[in-house]
């Protein structure tokens, strides 16, 4: 089989896998990167053309305590686990994590009772240091916080993650473990092996590009689970939740966290500095039919404005950057849906991954790692890899460097040296580096290491990406797309030269040096 860099080619004929994993979301990654710690050939399918694509692309990147689940629930187990498991996973795959806990913010003497309530919830399901404090002690903390929230119920375990750096970690980490990432594949159906009395065994996945075949297939395609489980008791709603993101010089309005005490639509409006330090705020919560809506709203940004200032009144009115939406794939049941099929012996659904999904998914992972063992133990052996290693190292993030670590990196690479997007520090090596490892799009190129991601939005960096992407490439700056498909980012035939370069790898005219 012929392997590119950063993912595999594919296969020209049927090849026999282990275990076929469908979306490498936050949960197929983490999937991918448990199983890859045992001798199996995995494959990993997603119809995007970079990762990550749906929910784990545009969501609050916050790592919950648990205080908020169901004792009893399949969140209420794997959340506080999955928040504990983040704390390895950030060591071992260079993962940007910040532990700024966060507090859930009462107005009224009812929002005082339900942070009892919410504190009661949380103990039982594991979650340590909940307590509840007062406005005063809130306002201590969280400068900026109403000075009409009377109270607030601090969790220390909340934090904030980088949810695109999380989803590349662990896929990068799995590639490096032996499993084979196939994007732009959109599985359609799950095909048996044949008919029968009784539930027939899974044969393989039915793509957009050919047929996979495995004796186990894991279905975490978010909001297409339900396509792919017919016959099943799966009833995935799609939400939608609108966001707006600030500039970093409005980052200082909060430290950590912050929340209204939530109701029945969930956690409600946030506010809350970024792993990166940005001012995030939002999302609202829509259900709709179409998974793949991902439209903002005056009405749904007017709402996150109004939530953001009650818990926050001095944000200012020129903090946004960029506004943006999610689409959550809850299930009607309110909790995850993991379980075997009854339809099709072999196929696991790992469905409805709702909020706290993205914080639960290592520990979701390793559910799925022992139900396999107990309930598919004759299909799947779990023999470990003696090969298997579990770290991995992210590209430099030049920007965050000192004056002298930059200069050593220069010495060493003159491509650190030409900045690309001035917004976010990002430089020529870092762009060239996340293309090396699999970005193939201006939206993979910004996920992997922020160009893009600033205030200008890519207004300066957006032609050198693009000439970067088509000469690492090898193709014409037409054919790059801003995520796959036909989202092109120039029309008609190139002009003048793209991406020149002197003999000596300086930059043709006019561009910055920047260390």
């Amino acid at each position: 089989m012929t392997v590119q860099t950063g993912r595999t080619a594919f296969p020209a004929e049927e090849h026999p896998f282990d275990v076929v994993v469908v979306g490498a979301g936050i949960t197929g990654a983490a999937l991918a990167r448990e199983l890859a710690a045992y001798d199996l050939r995995i494959a990993l399918l997603d119809r995007g053309a970079d990762v990550p694509a749906g929910a784990s692309r545009a969501n609050s990147a916050m790592l919950h305590a648990g205080y908020s689940d169901p004792p009893g629930s399949l969140r209420a187990r794997l959340c506080a686990a999955g928040n504990r498991r983040y704390r390895v996973l950030a060591e071992e795959l260079d993962i940007p994590l910040r532990a700024c806990g966060s507090h859930v913010v009462a107005f009224t003497a009812e929002d005082q009772s339900h942070l009892e309530a919410l504190r009661d919830q949380g103990l039982r399901n594991g979650v340590p240091g909940l307590r509840i404090v007062s406005g005063d002690e809130l306002r201590q903390r969280e400068p900026g916080a109403s000075p009409h929230a009377v109270g607030a119920l601090f969790a220390p375990t909340g934090a904030v993650i980088s949810n695109f750096e999380a989803v590349r970690a662990l896929l990068e980490n799995a590639q490096a473990n032996g499993v084979e990432f196939f994007p732009e594949t959109e599985a359609r159906r799950l095909v048996p092996s044949g008919a029968g009395e009784g539930p027939c065994r899974i044969r393989g996945v039915e793509t957009s590009r050919g047929f996979f075949r495995a004796p186990v297939v894991l279905n975490a395609a978010g909001g297409g689970a339900s396509a792919l489980a017919e016959g099943e008791a799966l009833r995935v709603r799609p939400t939608r939740g609108e966001y707006v993101l600030g500039d970093k010089i409005f980052g200082d309005q909060v430290r950590g966290f912050l929340f209204p005490c939530p109701d029945e639509r969930g956690k409600g409006i946030a506010v809350t500095r970024t792993v990166e330090g940005n001012l995030l705020l939002g999302p609202t919560s829509e259900t709709q039919d179409d998974p793949d809506d991902t439209a903002t709203t005056a009405e749904g940004l007017a709402m996150v404005w109004r939530g953001a200032s009650r818990l926050v009144p001095s944000l200012p009115s020129d903090l946004a950057i960029t506004v943006f939406s999610g689409v959550r794939a809850n299930d009607a049941s309110g909790d995850f849906r993991i379980f075997p099929s009854r339809r099709l012996r072999g196929v696991v659904h790992v469905a409805g991954i709702r909020s706290p999904g993205f914080t639960s998914a290592p520990a979701v992972a390793l559910y799925v790692v022992e139900l396999l063992r107990e309930e598919l133990g004759d299909l799947l052996r779990l023999t470990p890899r003696s090969t298997f290693s579990p770290e991995r190292r992210g590209i430099p993030r030049f920007g965050e460097m000192s004056r002298e670590e930059r200069r050593a990196l220069v010495a060493e690479n003159p491509a650190y040296g030409q900045i690309v997007c001035r917004c976010e520090m990002i430089t020529e090596a870092q762009v060239v580096e996340a293309i090396r490892r699999g970005a193939r799009t201006v939206a993979g190129v910004k996920m992997a290491v922020r160009a893009g991601s600033g205030r200008c939005q890519g207004s300066f960096c957006l032609p050198r990406v693009v000439a970067l992407l088509a000469r690492e490439l090898g193709v014409s700056p037409e054919e790059v797309t801003r995520h796959g498909g036909t989202s092109r980012i120039l029309a008609g035939p190139a002009k003048g030269s793209w991406g020149a370069r002197t003999e000596n790898g300086g930059p043709a005219s006019g561009e910055d040096h920047g260390a």
